[in-house]
């Protein structure tokens, strides 16, 4: 029986096996490292948007507090407050504090809330 010749131009089977272990454990990783970044990009959308809420709310009513945003309905809840400021200064210029408190809940059911203080006349 003639030896078998061994080829030393390919790649053995454990050789593929392992490399595409290590392909497998790399990719998993960088998807929870892109879905840990999807979370932070939504909240970040969201605080932005109750901000955006708030500043409408400073000048006129908030009769809509739902918002939708990516395709999910997001409940804010809205208090506004009078400052426990009072300066004479304030009162000099015509200009009244205005506090504004928006909660919500995001879709991890984490809470979070945006306070917005403004000078209006």
């Amino acid at each position: 029986m003639a030896p078998v010749s061994r080829n030393s131009k390919g790649f053995t089977l454990l050789e593929v096996l392992v490399s595409l272990l290590v392909l497998a454990v790399v990719l998993l990783g960088n998807l929870a490292v892109l879905n840990l970044a999807q979370r932070w990009n939504l909240k970040n959308v969201l605080r932005n948007e109750a901000l955006a809420l708030a500043k409408r709310c400073l000048y006129s009513s908030c009769s809509n507090t739902n918002v939708t945003v990516r395709g999910m309905n997001v409940e804010y809840s809205i208090n506004i407050t009078s400052c426990s400021e009072n300066s004479t200064l304030l009162n000099d210029l015509g200009l009244n504090c205005k506090r504004i408190v928006v909660r919500w809940n995001d879709p991890y059911g984490e809470s979070h809330s945006v306070n917005l203080t403004a000078y209006v006349p």
